[in-house]
Order: structure tokens, then C-alpha cells, then sequence
């Protein structure tokens, strides 16, 4: 909806199809992890600092380790790529936008080290560049498999399963690396099999620098977004103020405009949520995005940060009521496209801006607060 996506729907995704138990005629060359699950797990992920750089034919990647939140996990994957187990062993599956997955020293999705790990609790969500044990439905059963997660949209369908997949790790340096892994080709669904895939030459180990964990979204915006719209499932995503202020960069003139309305309304970036979704189809369905700023109410919101989001230059209102409720239909001036009309809504500090077909345009604006 507008210029740059900052927010989107949570993708409906298909779970990733894990590797399955290890092959027992191979001989152990490793053993499990001495680490035991933790009984109440921190809140977010955590860790001591480990890190462990994958040298790949694409570059590096290097992953910091949760070892405090998911010791089990975390110290499988050490010792795994301390010993030298992940040399030469590929990236076998390809899920462009999803994740990329490998650690299987057969590349066919049915190896592993020998042994398998005890289940922990999942610490964490998982968004992009989260690292993740594969396993499949059976208890307690991840070996030395693990995926990278490509985009925050696939924390839906990941956390959806009816088994975690234990949170480990998280990408600190190379994601570009991870993307052109992701873009090489594949055999396409539903297995996805990497047709070139990329070899993992070699593991070491670290101390990194583990950034602070992301807070997660902006729940009360997400809360005042309809269940449903037209009887099919709304799941609106948001971003936060840390979330926004990380996604632009300095000197982006897109978000130095961002910036200059903000400080007419004497706030900054930090301060906005921005968040939404859509339903249908697009020429039968509807988005919505909600707008928040702390300390300022919707009136001025409107009035202010919305024509730059919007890119209007002119922006014109007409008054309506759609749904029960008062809304402006907003264009950008008279001889506006009439495809670019939007439907705002004001309540609080949260501005709606709306744009769909008809039943959806008014199930989901009288579902809004």
C-alpha cells in the first residue's frame, strides 16, 4: 500500500518437510551433547557469545549461538562444527522465502550425525536469519540438520507445528550469503531440492557479538485488527519503533521525509508502529494498515505523516461513511487514478487506511475499534 512495504501479512506458508531419522548402519562419530533442557527458559534468546563461521562456496556466514537459552541445541551444533562434521557437507533444500536447509552429510534430507538430541523449549520467534534444528514429527528427534529462516513471514508457519523446531542461533554476519544460497535453482515444490547446491567447506569457532533480540512487533496495534474480514482469516504482522527505525537507513530520503514529519508532530521514528494485512484476492479483497505515534492522536497523523507514507503530493478527503462509521476517502487530488482510493479511519492515536472491494470494505471497517 505504500511506497515501501514496511509491513505485510504473515504468508501462508507449507511447513518445511524435515529430514528424517539417521540411518543406523552409519557408524557414530559423534556423540550427543551433554547439555540438558532447561526447565524454565529465559523469555528471549540468549547466549555467552559462541559463534561459529561457516566458510561456504558463496562466502561466509556466521551464526551466533543461543547457548544459554537452547544450551542442547547450541552445544550439538558446536561440537558438530568444531569436529569438522559440517565440512563438505551441503545445503540439500531450497524454499526461496522461506528457509534454506542443510547439515546432512548424505544431501538427501535422510542423514544425520549418528544420534539425535532431546527436544528443549523454543526460545524466540522465527524471524529472518533465525537458525533452527529440522527434525521430524517424532520426539526428541533433531541430529545434526538445521535451516536458516529467509523472511519474517515464516514465523506463522513455523511456529504453527504441532513440534518446535529448536531456535539456536541467529545469522549476525552473511545473510547476503544465505539470499544467493536461497536463489540458486531448485527442483521447485514440494520438495524443493537444491539442483547445484552449495557446499559448506568449512566450521569454525568464536566469540561474536550477539546484537539485542528485535521486540517483537507492536501487539496492542495487531489486537485492534479484525479476526476475520468476509469470513476468511485476517493475520495482520506489525513493526515496531526499533523494528523501523533499523529497516531505514540513514540518509534514505524516503525516511528523511518520514523524519521531518515526525518532528512537526514532535516525535521520531521510534515512536511509530506501523502494522496490517490483506485478505482475498486483489481484485476481490482488501488491505489494511494501521499507523500509530505515540503521544499523538489520529487527527494529526492523518493530517501530517500520512501524505508521505502515501506519497501523495495533494492530498484530497472526501467524507463518508462506510461500515457505520465516518471515514475519508482519500485520493491524490481530483484527477487522482480512482484505483488509488483509500479509505482512512481515525480512533485514538491509530489511523486505518483501507482499500478493498465490496463485502470486505465495510465487514472491515466496522470490525476496526
Amino acid at each position: 500500500m505504500f511506497r515501501r512495504t514496511m509491513a505485510s501479512a504473515a504468508a501462508a506458508l507449507v511447513l518445511v518437510t524435515m529430514a528424517g531419522l539417521p540411518v543406523l548402519a552409519q557408524e557414530p562419530s559423534f556423540a550427543p551433547p551433554q547439555a540438558t533442557p532447561i526447565a524454565d527458559p529465559p523469555a528471549v534468546p540468549s547466549g555467552d557469545g559462541t559463534g561459529v563461521r561457516l566458510t561456504t562456496e558463496k562466502g561466509d556466514i556466521v551464526i551466533g549461538l543461543f547457548t544459554e537459552s537452547s544450551p542442547v541445541a547450541a552445544e550439538n551444533f558446536l561440537n558438530l562444527a568444531s569436529g569438522g562434521f559440517y565440512d563438505d557437507v551441503v545445503f540439500h533444500r531450497l524454499v526461496p522465502g522461506f528457509v534454506i536447509q542443510g547439515g546432512d552429510p548424505e544431501g538427501t534430507g535422510q542423514g544425520g550425525p549418528g544420534y539425535s538430541i532431546l527436544d528443549e523449549p523454543v526460545v524466540g520467534r522465527y524471524g529472518r536469519g533465525i537458525v533452527a534444528m529440522a527434525r521430524t514429527p517424532v520426539p526428541d528427534s533433531q541430529g545434526s540438520q538445521f535451516f536458516i529462516v529467509l523472511d519474517d513471514a515464516a514465523e506463522g508457519a513455523l511456529s504453527a507445528a504441532q513440534y518446535g523446531y529448536s531456535i539456536f542461533g541467529r545469522v549476525i554476519e552473511g545473510m547476503d550469503v544465505v539470499d544467493a544460497i536461497a536463489a540458486m535453482p531448485n527442483s521447485g515444490e514440494p520438495d524443493n531440492t537444491a539442483l547445484e547446491p552449495v557446499k559448506i567447506l568449512s566450521a569454525s569457532v568464536g566469540q561474536v557479538t550477539l546484537p539485542p533480540e528485535p521486540i517483537p512487533g507492536d501487539p496492542d496495534l495487531e489486537a485492534m485488527m479484525p479476526a476475520e474480514v468476509n469470513g476468511e482469516p485476517f493475520e495482520a504482522r506489525s513493526d515496531n519503533g526499533q523494528e523501523l527505525t533499523a529497516e531505514i537507513p540513514d540518509g534514505d530520503p524516503f525516511g528523511d521525509e518520514i523524519k521531518a514529519a515526525l518532528a512537526l508532530l514532535g516525535a521520531t521514528i521510534a515512536d511509530m508502529s506501523l502494522g496490517g494485512g490483506s485478505v482475498g484476492t486483489e481484485g476481490a479483497g482488501l488491505s489494511i494498515t494501521g499507523l500509530r505515534v505515540q503521544g499523538v492522536d489520529a487527527a494529526a497523523i492523518e493530517q501530517t505523516l500520512l501524505p508521505v507514507l502515501l506519497g501523495f503530493e495533494d492530498l484530497q478527503q472526501t467524507p463518508s461513511s462506510v461500515g457505520g462509521k465516518d471515514v475519508r476517502i482519500t485520493t491524490d487530488g481530483p484527477d487522482s487514478d480512482t484505483t488509488q482510493r483509500f479509505y482512512v479511519y481515525g480512533a485514538g492515536d491509530t489511523v486505518f487506511v483501507v482499500q478493498g472491494t465490496e463485502p470486505y470494505l465495510a465487514d472491515a471497517i466496522t470490525k476496526l475499534p
